[in-house]
């Protein structure tokens, strides 16, 4: 009798191989989705997804713009700058908000300011009246609505979909942000030519639109009230970076988050450098170079998603920070367009574990009295970003972006390797 049949004579009933394997495959895919299930996470998801689409159309459509004014690489590490460099100073003051405040009232308070934002960037190009400075200042202003809003929407979380889908609900985040890497740039590549860079701010404005009336279908008071706080700002700032200083798994965590930020990250800053000056094939391949990456980042938040547990988290996060450096060098020695998207892709997808298992790690062994701030000082090692955007934009002036990349990407793999030989502790 052929395996899998139904043995009946013995009163037995297999299910065929077939059929087997689908449902464990159907079961895994449904398991990757776990967090979903609960309504008002799957609100808060819904709206970022649409505003993270925004976000990488902006991306692309910004540092085209960029490029276009000023012709200078240097410029497109000037716009990174002023966005990101409100993360370092302003996200510690965010984490405290969401300590203090209404975390979902944070939430729509920073969802409006950039909706504003936005628009009038659209307005800006539509009337030909932009130039390099109003970027800058529009791109610093963003990024403090960002640095208060991600410490709130990250604390929040937790309390939406318990310990027990924490995992879970960070991973599908995170799908959804590298899911918006792929379908934004490709967006933003063919809106660019039917309605111009304009077109890309005026519809990320709707999609803040959206975005705000979810977070305010969310019952949040069903969660409680936070605790009131009888500490100042300042003291509740100081005592938050004392927390995460002193209590040291989360301080080598944040510190794993902080140095590839630095040293690696801003190579996305430049890919719109490799698209004209070394591909040389226009916007619309600006937006197939950050789709690959999406699409290996995607592929990496599903794997960690579908799985329940990942043994040995700490391990396996500064083995991907390694593989996603040794990506980065072999994408920038290569010179075939095929082959580096391959690269970039296992670039997006070390990058996706890493960061995944980073932030669980972090959110996983943090007291909830603690959550925004701590949320806050990892939004900070993002901050860091300029410190590695600017000096990597001016490199690419003098020796072009091949090679920034290259050294950024060989620092974050013997930072990796030094910690594996160095800190044997994080290797359990």
């Amino acid at each position: 009798m052929p395996a899998g049949e139904v043995v009946a004579a013995q009163g037995v009933t297999t299910v065929p191989v077939a059929g087997a394997w689908g449902a464990r495959a159907l079961g895994r895919f449904t398991d990757a989705f776990d967090a979903l299930r609960v309504r008002d996470y799957r609100l808060l998801f819904q709206g970022n997804a649409v505003t993270s689409m925004g976000y990488w159309m902006q991306q692309v459509a910004l540092g085209w713009l960029v490029l276009e004014l000023t012709d200078s690489p240097l410029y497109l590490g000037l716009a990174s700058f002023a966005r990101s460099v409100p993360m370092l100073l302003v996200s510690p003051f965010g984490g405290v908000l969401a300590d203090r405040l209404d975390r979902r009232l944070v939430i729509i308070s920073t969802q409006v300011s950039q909706l504003v934002l936005t628009a009038l960037m659209a307005v800006l190009i539509f009337t030909g009246l932009i130039n390099i400075w109003q970027i800058l200042a529009i791109s610093f202003l963003m990024g403090v609505a960002v640095s208060v809003h991600v410490p709130a929407r990250q604390a929040l979380i937790p309390a939406l979909v318990g310990r027990a889908r924490l995992g879970n609900a960070l991973a599908i985040y995170n799908m959804s942000l590298n899911a918006s890497r792929i379908i934004g740039p490709s967006s933003a590549g063919a809106l660019m030519g039917l309605v111009g860079v304009g077109g890309c701010f005026a519809l990320q404005s709707v999609g803040y639109v959206w975005a705000v009336g979810n977070v305010l279908q969310i019952r949040y008071s069903r969660y409680g009230e936070q605790p009131r706080v009888r500490q100042t700002v300042v003291q509740n700032l100081f005592d938050g970076f004392r927390y995460c200083y002193r209590t040291r798994p989360i301080f080598m965590q944040l510190l794993i988050a902080a140095v590839p930020t630095i040293v690696a990250m801003p190579y996305m800053q430049l890919l719109p450098a490799f698209a004209r000056d070394h591909y040389k094939i226009g916007p619309e391949g600006l937006g197939l170079l950050m789709s690959a990456m999406g699409l290996g980042a995607l592929a990496g938040s599903f794997a960690i998603a579908a799985r329940r547990t990942v043994p040995r988290k700490s391990l396996v996060t500064i083995v991907c920070a390694g593989a996603f450096g040794l990506s980065l060098c072999a994408f920038a020695l290569s010179q075939w367009l095929p082959l580096a998207l391959v690269f970039l892709a296992l670039a997006g997808a070390s990058s996706a574990i890493y960061s995944t298992l980073n932030s669980t790690i972090l959110q996983e062994i943090c007291p909830d009295e603690y959550r925004g701030r701590v949320s806050s000082v990892y939004m900070v090692t993002w901050g860091l970003m300029p410190l590695g955007a600017l000096p990597a934009g001016a490199l690419a002036e003098l020796y072009g972006a091949p090679v920034t990349v290259l050294l950024g990407g060989a620092i974050c793999f013997v930072f990796a390797a030094a910690l594996l030989v160095l800190r044997p502790r994080l290797r359990n």
